[in-house]
């Protein structure tokens, strides 16, 4: 994949997780800074994501762990098990929100 398509659907990515967090209704506050996508509870808990161009990754973390993906056939997969992003997104949220949380 060139640098250019990695960062595109990096970009489509980060898009769809802001949209997504704000069409649950989540109290959590989203912000960008370059290549880094910052979601934030009340309580300063904070899963980021951001783009890792060399490698040509997404990385997800907070207080529960960190997961490297890449893009498999249009899905962004855990590098160790083949986990979904969403899977893993939904239960980072859950963990500094102290809830289930379910994206659609």
């Amino acid at each position: 994949m060139s640098e250019t398509a990695f960062l595109e659907a990096a970009e489509a990515l980060f898009t769809r997780v802001e949209d997504a967090v704000e069409e649950a209704g989540l109290d959590i506050d989203s912000s960008r800074n370059g290549n880094v996508l910052t979601l934030e509870s009340d309580e300063g808990e904070q899963v980021v994501i951001n783009m890792h161009v060399p490698t040509e990754q997404v990385w997800l973390a907070s207080r529960a762990g960190g997961l490297h993906f890449t893009l498999e056939d249009g899905r962004w997969a855990d590098t160790r098990d083949g986990g979904d992003f969403w899977q893993a997104l939904e239960k980072a949220l859950g963990f500094i929100l102290g809830e289930s949380v379910k994206l659609s």
